[in-house]
């Protein structure tokens, strides 16, 4: 990528920055070569100390000797960190806050002029926060009606279902058990009244946690409503990749076959970039949000997360420690920890309204 400029640059630092898309900045600027030179200067020293050259005890060959024999070497070590903390400087300057990488489409170095560099970057989006507290939410009732009960005993029912043997010389039929005591002790209850009790309990509890999540969503729903911007492309396109993967996993692992997974996919791929493009906007308002309200992520509840997900996984945890240390995922744990609390606090400060649960069924009255 590097090559020799047939003209000089002049020797100046400064970055021009231009906006090329939303969320994507062209950066063009030039490094002198008395900014280089002491990149240089730390990038031969750390070969010398390195280098271990016949005749030579490691870190004792001459400084010339070793700028002949790795020449090429720290050059592209010297251009690159040079080139890094280029672009390093010109984002703290300009105050922007990258989102990826500098994507470099040019950079010509001369040993008068220094290194002349053109690249585009993702940036965070810039917007405004609109008002976020007192939300006004309905948070519908966790209800559980006879009927709920009685339609969790059919499934109950439904699933002890046995083949039993037809009349002579007919196939096999489905015969369900009675609802009563002695299905309740197939269920490792003492009665029939402790399964409805269970039950009762178990789908107030499944209630409760669609509610919670049903108020989440009204929640995000209105924040993205509140909040016109755009997001950086490369983002969605890698939140999307990710979507898909999931989606692809759950299927093959219900048994479907891959060339329908791929079918199923391609169906649903309007849908996966359009959950993308919700995910990474919902990121940015929860991450500015956190920030206005100095909303932090302790040690222990970083700790708390790693045991919660190495249950999750049936790993140890000191291996998922390693992991996220190997592969540098503690940022993302850091940031999904600070956004479900900044939902909870959001929460704790919205204006909800509890709807009063229906009234139960009136049994129609038979006409005379």
């Amino acid at each position: 990528m590097f090559g020799k400029s047939p003209r000089p640059a002049a020797p100046s630092n400064d970055a021009v920055i231009t906006d090329t898309a939303p969320c994507q900045k062209s950066v063009r600027l030039r490094v002198a070569q008395d900014t280089i030179a002491p990149i240089r200067a730390a990038v031969l020293a750390e070969f010398q100390r390195q280098a271990a050259l016949p005749g030579f005890r490691k870190g004792k060959a001459p400084v010339e000797l070793i700028e002949r024999q790795h020449a090429q070497a720290i050059q592209e070590e010297t251009l690159h960190r040079a080139t890094k903390e280029a672009f390093e400087r010109a984002a703290k300057a300009h105050q922007l806050k990258p989102v990826g990488p500098f994507e470099v489409s040019k950079a010509d170095f001369s040993e008068s002029g220094g290194l002349t560099l053109e690249a585009t970057v993702e940036v965070e989006p810039s917007f405004a926060l609109a008002h976020y507290k007192g939300i006004a939410l309905t948070e519908e009732p966790a209800h559980v009606g006879a009927e709920d009960i009685e339609a969790g005993l059919k499934q109950l029912q439904e699933s002890m279902a046995q083949l039993v043997p037809g009349k002579e010389g007919e196939q096999k039929v489905r015969q369900l058990p009675a609802i009563d005591d002695e299905l309740a002790k197939d269920l490792g209850f003492p009665d029939l009244a402790k399964l409805r009790e269970h039950l009762e309990a178990k789908l107030r509890e499944q209630k409760r946690s669609a509610r919670s999540k049903a108020l989440e969503t009204a929640l995000c729903d209105e924040l993205l409503k509140r909040h016109a911007f755009e997001v950086p492309s490369r983002l969605v396109s890698h939140q999307t990749q990710r979507l898909t993967r999931d989606f692809q996993v759950r299927l093959l692992l219900s048994g479907m076959k891959e060339e329908q997974v791929k079918i199923e996919a391609d169906k649903f791929a309007e849908q996966l970039r359009t959950n993308a493009e919700r995910y990474v906007k919902l990121s940015f308002i929860l991450e500015r949000i956190a920030e206005q309200e100095s909303i932090a992520v302790t040690q222990d509840e970083l700790v708390g997360r790693l045991w919660q997900l190495s249950q999750q996984w049936k790993k140890d945890p000191a291996e998922v420690r390693k992991i996220f240390d190997a592969e540098g995922l503690w940022p993302s744990v850091f940031s999904a920890v600070r956004q479900e609390k900044t939902v909870a606090w959001l929460l704790s400060a919205a204006a909800i309204e509890r709807a009063e649960p229906a009234p139960a069924a009136q049994p129609t009255p038979v006409q005379s």
